[in-house]
Parts: C-alpha cells; sequence; structure tokens
C-alpha cells in the first residue's frame, strides 16, 4: 500500500525493534523517513535498508535524555525537507526493579527518555504538524492501563504518555492534528531481550504476561502506526489502542 507518498515521517528509535521495523513499513508507504537514535550503527543498517528498498531517508543520531538533541532532531527534519507530516515516538527504555531498588536517578531516567523526550519532540513538531494536518503517534505500554510487579518506574513513565496524548489530542484537533498512543504489551523486540531483572522475584506473576504463549513482533506495531498516520483513520483521535495478545482479557 501507498498511503503515505508525499509526506515526510519522524521516527525516533528507529535503530531496532519497534521503531526499525516502523521505518521500514513507513518508507514502504511512501513516506520519505528521517530516523533518529542513539544508536547510530543500528539507524545507519535501516536507514540503508530502507534506501536500497527504493526508499527515502535520512539518518539523525539523537540523545532521548538531552533536550537539545531533541530539539535538533526536529529541526533537522525541517532543513531536510520542508515539512513533518507524522510523528512516532517510538524510542525507549524498560527494566523491571523491586520498589527498594529505584533510586531518584533511575526513576528519573525513565522519565526523561520515555516521557520528557516525546514531549519535547510533540512541542516542537507541532506547529510544523499543524500546517500539515499531520499526525502524532506515541508507544506507550500496556503497563499504562494494567500494572505490572517490579515495573512501576516504567508503567509511570508510560502512563504519562498516555496523558500527554489525550490533552495533545484535545488541544490540537482544531488545528487538524490528530495525536494517538498504542499500548503494546510483551512483544519479541531487542530491549526485551535484555531485559534488567532483580533477583529473587516471583516469577509467575511475570508469567501471566503472555497469555497467549507468545510474544508480538514488531512488525504487528509497524502496520498499526502505518493506519494511524493515513488518512483511514483520519476520525481517530486522542485514543491509546492495546495490543497485547489478551492480557488484559486474561487478568
Amino acid at each position: 500500500m501507498q498511503r503515505l507518498i508525499g509526506r515526510v515521517a519522524l521516527v525516533t528509535g528507529g535503530a531496532s525493534g519497534m521503531g526499525k521495523q516502523t521505518a521500514l513499513r513507513l518508507a514502504r508507504e511512501g513516506a520519505r523517513v528521517v530516523i533518529g537514535d542513539i544508536d547510530e550503527v543500528g539507524a545507519k543498517e535501516t536507514t540503508e535498508q530502507i534506501r536500497e528498498e527504493g526508499g527515502e531517508a535520512t539518518l539523525r543520531p539523537y540523545d532521548a535524555s538531552l533536550e537539545t538533541s531533541c530539539v535538533e532532531l526536529v529541526s533537522s527534519a525541517i532543513e531536510k525537507y520542508g515539512q513533518l507530516d507524522v510523528v512516532a515516538n517510538i524510542a525507549g527504555i524498560s527494566a523491571f526493579y523491586r520498589l527498594d531498588e529505584i533510586s531518584t536517578e533511575i526513576f528519573e531516567r525513565f522519565l526523561s527518555v520515555n516521557l520528557t523526550s516525546p514531549l519535547i519532540i510533540c512541542r516542537e513538531a507541532m506547529p510544523h504538524l499543524k500546517r500539515t494536518r499531520g499526525s502524532i503517534v506515541n508507544i506507550a505500554s500496556v503497563n499504562a492501563r494494567v500494572c505490572a510487579p517490579y515495573h512501576a518506574a516504567y508503567g509511570a513513565s508510560k502512563a504519562g504518555i498516555l496523558a500527554l496524548t489525550k490533552s495533545l489530542a484535545i488541544e490540537f484537533a482544531a488545528d487538524g492534528v490528530r495525536v494517538n498512543a498504542i499500548c503494546p504489551g510483551g512483544f519479541d523486540t531487542p530491549m526485551n531481550e535484555d531485559h534488567r531483572m532483580p533477583k529473587g522475584i516471583d516469577e509467575g506473576l511475570l508469567a501471566r504476561l503472555y497469555p497467549l504463549d507468545e510474544m508480538g513482533n514488531a512488525e504487528q506495531i509497524a502496520g498499526l502506526i502505518a493506519y494511524l498516520a493515513s488518512d483511514e483513520a483520519s476520525y481517530i483521535s486522542g485514543e491509546d489502542i492495546v495490543i497485547d495478545g489478551g492480557l488484559r482479557s486474561a487478568l
């Protein structure tokens, strides 16, 4: 399908996992893609794959924990293409901690990368999205709605994404900018492969996170983002769409 021809999409976290598959999918839909990630090697591989498939992509290394880097990422997209139609805030971090392990530094790191960075990118992108009546898709988590053990810091940051998404959807509805969030459950991505786990935890509590006995794949998220970014989803805004393999129904 070619639903995004003529549009420019900014994808954060495009070096691997959901971000990489989203960048690839949006390019295949016809968008020119700006890829932001702290992992320059992985982002370069994504960029080169898009070009090999005949698409157009630009790499911009950035650090989600730094405001200046987030601002420069959006500016680079405008400098390159002169417009911005789609923003996919996918970059994020995840780890499991017992409450007594969560220092202020750890908590602030989760907030900085998972919540503050998307807010800054939305803020900087909004004037350009208003011109194109564009779309934002933020990645939250099912843990923003159904809390998991040992995930207090992560869940808090992702719950903030839902509040951010819904607030912006209302604030900019009259400007034609749609803002939605996706709440994934367990997905087979590099971030989840390297999850930090505390010692001595109750594994039974975490086993309930996968009622289908399998994890989702990043392509499923990418397909949903492509839909939300397209005109087919023109009446969808302010939503938090759960894609969790039946997790909430099993609880």
